[in-house]
């Protein structure tokens, strides 16, 4: 395993009552006492640079852990997107012959719908080849980045499940206490009403027959644009997609274990109510600090790259939820957001180039967490005016190499309105380090936006590669 580095580690487990626990550790020794049947002790902070062991004794036994590393510890949450694995991404076949590193190592918490008194074991794995494929595609190119910068092991916590909203991984509390969020219990007890076990198996098996199709299918080369995934699954109240049970059957296990900090790519699915999004967010980062006692943990986070919602790509039911991301992303301390707006493809929800995302939040660690002087954000708005019919745009970290200066650069992705009138699609030109945007058909120009839709090939980029953060002048939500 990995341990983090250079802060106390808390190791726990179960034991008999009043048993007394000792933890050794490179010379270093804690000690615990059981009560109510668990124990809880504390490494003091070690930044060993060679493997090491860790014995745990009592009067009954003995367990020891071998080959422990210290290095930093990142906990991966999210969906599908966060879930989907390095052997199915685009990057994976030439990825995983080379995937051998030994200082990155890979924990998946197992899923847990519902706790039913059954154990769940999980296990660290070596990144191998023979084992990298199984690993977070983006939390893999993150780990990787991130070592060879900062030449530190690296330890990933998979905690993620495909499908689910982000008022799965919060505790009760953050969903009552706040009166749009209880919309979330409000919807599910709906869904419940009158429920019935005995026609709840009739329709898991409906289900699950249909599933198997849709994997025949698949397995005989069947394209995805052809067949629909079979969703959601039938509701219970023990379902996965419950508001608050993935905190307590995965979440809520994995902690205390020491940490740097969290990666976390969700979003899909709660795009149906994207103007509650921001607060939902904000409330899930402040739930994961708390449980962990510590306010100041980084959280990185993707935003929602383009995709065509199911035949809807000018629909703005993801650019709004895009547009709360960064809400959260301005207001949140130690919150910093990876665009991924290029990343997307119109007719698929799972891109599977899996490598410049975790590339793009491992920028964002190494310039805001471990203070490496390299950029992390592309241009992000910072005010327009409005001379005669062109619109003026200022950006942050727009920086441009000079080919990008002057007409020859197509840009794509603007659109311009006037006050009274709809949005059109506008052209644009980098000049004097702004963006200057217009459009024949507006004239008077007073607002504008960029990569305002669901699926967009808005295509603003700086020297490093970094998109634009899209936005609208006319936003009223802070």
């Amino acid at each position: 395993m990995i341990l983090q580095r250079n802060t106390e580690v808390p190791i726990w487990g179960t034991g008999e009552e009043g048993a007394v626990i000792t933890v050794e550790c490179g010379g270093l020794q804690a000690e615990a006492v059981v009560e109510a049947g668990k124990w809880k002790a504390l490494l003091s902070p070690m930044n060993s640079v060679e493997p090491c062991e860790i014995i745990i004794r009592s009067e009954q036994g003995e367990l020891l852990l071998s080959d422990v590393l210290f290095g930093d510890v990142w906990l991966a949450g999210g969906q599908s997107n966060m879930e989907y694995k390095l052997a199915q991404s685009a990057e994976g076949e030439e990825e995983i012959p080379a995937a051998q590193y030994s200082f990155i190592r890979y924990y998946e918490v197992p899923k847990c719908e519902w706790e039913n008194g059954a154990e769940q074991k999980g296990e660290w794995k070596v990144c191998t080849p023979e084992d990298a494929p199984m690993f977070s595609a983006v939390a893999y190119h993150f780990a990787k980045d991130v070592h060879k910068e900062i030449n530190v092991p690296i330890g990933i916590i998979g905690c993620n499940w495909g499908g689910t909203s982000a008022s799965c991984w919060v505790k009760e509390e953050a969903l009552i206490e706040d009166e749009e969020l209880r919309v979330y219990i409000d919807e599910f007890q709906e869904q419940l009403k009158d429920f019935s076990w005995d026609q709840f198996k009739i329709d898991r098996k409906r289900y699950d027959d249909l599933i198997a199709e849709y994997a025949k299918l698949e397995s005989q080369g069947v394209s995805r644009e052809e067949i629909n995934y079979p969703w959601p699954p039938p509701m219970s109240p023990h379902s996965f997609l419950r508001p608050n049970g993935l905190y307590h059957t995965m979440l809520e296990k994995t902690a205390p274990y020491a940490l740097k900090g969290f990666l976390y790519y969700q979003g899909e699915s709660d795009g149906n109510k994207p103007l509650l999004y921001n607060k939902l967010l904000t409330k899930l980062i402040c739930n994961w600090r708390e449980l962990w006692s510590n306010e100041q943990l980084p959280f990185l986070f993707v935003q929602l790259p383009a995709f065509g919602c199911d035949g809807n790509p000018e629909g703005e039911d993801w650019a709004l939820l895009r547009e709360s991301q960064q809400l959260v992303s301005n207001h949140v301390s130690g919150a910093t957001m990876a665009v991924a707006l290029d990343c997307g493809e119109e007719d698929d929800i799972h891109p599977r180039h899996k490598r410049q995302i975790g590339q793009r939040l491992a920028r964002l660690a190494l310039e805001h967490v471990y203070e490496r002087p390299i950029a992390s954000s592309g241009p992000t708005f910072n005010g327009v005016t409005f001379e005669e019919n062109i619109a003026v745009v200022s950006f942050d970290f727009l920086e441009l190499d000079d080919r990008s200066e002057g007409e020859a650069q197509e840009i794509t992705g603007f659109d311009l309105a006037a006050a009274d009138g709809p949005y059109v699609k506008a052209e644009a030109r980098v000049r004097n380090g702004k963006v200057e945007v217009w459009s024949d058909q507006v004239i008077n120009p007073c607002k504008i936006r960029y990569g305002w839709a669901n699926f967009t090939t808005a295509n603003l980029h700086n020297r490093f590669g970094l998109p634009a953060v899209p936005f609208r002048s006319d936003c009223v939500r802070g």
